[in-house]
């Protein structure tokens, strides 16, 4: 049985803890409590994403100012060369076919058309040819006139357009010097207009190498120079097999046409790889520049930090989440508690009114029914009946057969009178020893009289065996009082009339059912088993 008995404390528990969880999640309080966890972790989460984006746009921010910053130096410092080349270009042009320059001495000729800036670092030697593409004079004496440049592109560029004031192209391997450049050249108008040649100048790769490397570019970033048409010229770092490449199908490449100068983020067209470009067309030159910083690079400048936030926004969601739920555990256990503390104290009222033996009413139950009823029903005018019971010959049942039998036999009493009393309408208890009552409030002598006939009934049907000088069965004597107390009277009046009832039903024989109202003969009555 200790099993059992273990297993239905186990049950009740839960019954409890049900119970005091389901008052938890409708407690005001409990509820405020939890939505105010959930809303901080919320504001925590919020204010994370906050922070981690502020990092992230901040980080592009910066990099897009940097971008520009460096292409704004890079522009200037390749448009102020090209432009003092082409300065000297323009002067070269003018004067080589001015008569009095034309006649005069080669060597002469040669200092007074060309100027120190083709001697500069990094800048090649000018050249002038005829019509014919045929070399007539050089900056350096000692470059051979041999080669002719009627087959480059820009030299039939500009004797196809008359209009076109300027070439670049490039890169290529120079016919002169054998090293890679890119090519300035200016047209050469004779006096009636028509094409005269052309005077063309040189800028090593090298020298644009030599400027981009003195600037500081994030890792997987790059700076590029191409001509107007996407073909490129340099790129830093220096890949030599991308150059000369065009990027004029790209995605890039039409991005940069659409405006002179801005801020893209697209593939690059010659690695694949995401970037922020920067880009400028030079102002009156036919080059386009742009610093691409690598996307990743970007993101390894705000990424540790975000993943510090991220780090801190969930260890205090998470302390937030755990302190709520720990204080909610600490309500529902103390809404257990009180759960259990009311059950134990209703379980204790309970086992208090109620006869353990029988599961029914116990003295002190009717007693506080009966007082109860008295007045109510004084109050109200209303009926009351009482019914007492006593199992006949008892005593010698105990005798005879032990007080284990004798406790079944008060069992099935109770039995008898839980089958046949409703408990919404009337109370059955057991008074003491062998003897039983049942309240009805509102019951008539009629009804109150057809309820103890069918407990008797009811017993005798059971056939519990007894001594065969008292019939060989037990049987019930009951006897009962109906009445509308006065205000004045006390429970004392109706237990007397019902006992005398009772005593009358065990003097006529015992197994009968008797009122109060039935007696012709009261007098001071007292009572045998």
């Amino acid at each position: 049985m200790a099993p059992a008995a273990g297993r239905g404390g186990a049950g009740s528990m839960r019954v409890r803890w049900v119970y005091a969880a389901r008052a938890h999640l409708e407690d005001r309080a409990s509820r405020l409590i939890a939505i105010l966890g959930v809303s901080v972790t919320a504001g925590l989460c919020a204010l994370g994403f906050y922070l981690i984006c502020d990092l992230r746009d901040g980080a592009w921010h910066q990099a897009q100012q940097n971008a520009q910053n460096l292409l704004s130096l890079i522009e200037q410092s390749i448009s102020r060369n090209v432009e003092m080349y082409d300065l000297s270009l323009r002067a070269v042009a003018e004067g080589a076919t001015h008569p009095r320059i034309t006649e005069l001495d080669p060597e002469l000729r040669r200092l007074t058309l060309f100027d120190r800036s083709a001697t500069a670092s990094g800048l090649g030697m000018m050249i002038v040819a005829d019509e014919t593409g045929r070399i007539l004079i050089a900056s350096d004496p000692s470059a051979s006139l041999q080669a002719n440049l009627s087959e480059n592109p820009d030299f039939k560029a500009l004797k196809a357009d008359p209009a076109l004031t300027l070439a670049v192209s490039g890169p290529r391997i120079s016919r002169v010097s054998g090293t890679p450049i890119m090519a300035l050249s200016r047209r050469i108008t004779k006096p009636d207009g028509s094409f005269g040649g052309v005077v063309s100048g040189a800028i090593h790769l090298s020298y644009f190498r030599a400027l981009f490397e003195r600037l500081h570019i994030g890792r997987g970033s790059a700076i590029n120079l191409f001509q107007a048409d996407g073909t490129l010229i340099v790129r830093h770092p220096y890949q030599p097999q991308n150059v000369g490449r065009s990027i004029a199908g790209g995605a890039t490449y039409r991005q940069f046409k659409q405006a002179e100068r801005g801020v893209i983020v697209e593939r690059s067209a010659i690695d694949r790889q995401m970037r922020l470009y920067a880009f400028a067309h030079l102002a009156n030159l036919p080059l386009l520049v742009d610093v691409a910083v690598s996307a990743e690079s970007i993101r390894a400048t705000w990424w540790p930090r975000a993943q510090m936030v991220i780090a801190l926004t969930l260890g205090l969601s998470a302390a937030t989440l755990s302190l709520t739920l720990l204080l909610q555990r600490e309500i529902v256990r103390r809404a257990a508690a009180e759960a259990s503390s009311r059950a134990a104290t209703e379980e204790l009222a309970t086992l208090a009114l109620t006869d353990s033996l029988t599961g029914l009413a116990n003295r002190r139950r009717y007693d506080d029914f009966l007082a109860k009823e008295m007045r109510r029903s004084g109050r109200t005018r209303t009926p009351l009946s009482l019914i007492l019971i006593d199992a006949d010959r008892f005593k010698l049942y105990n005798d005879q057969f032990g007080h284990q039998r004798g406790d079944a036999v008060l069992k099935a009493v109770a039995a008898c009178l839980m089958q046949h009393v409703d408990p919404l309408e009337a109370l059955a208890c057991r008074v003491g020893g062998e003897e039983f009552a049942v309240i009805m409030p509102g019951a008539g002598a009629a009804e109150a009289r057809a309820i103890a006939e069918r407990i008797r009934r009811e017993m005798v049907v059971r056939q519990i065996p007894h001594a065969d000088e008292v019939g060989g069965a037990v049987t019930l004597s009951i006897g009962g009082a109906t009445r509308v107390p006065a205000l004045s009277d006390n429970p004392e009046t109706l237990f007397r009339e019902a006992d005398a009832a009772l005593y009358e039903a065990k003097r006529s024989g015992r197994n009968r059912v008797r009122f109060s109202e039935a007696l012709a003969d009261p007098r001071p009555l007292t009572r045998s088993a």
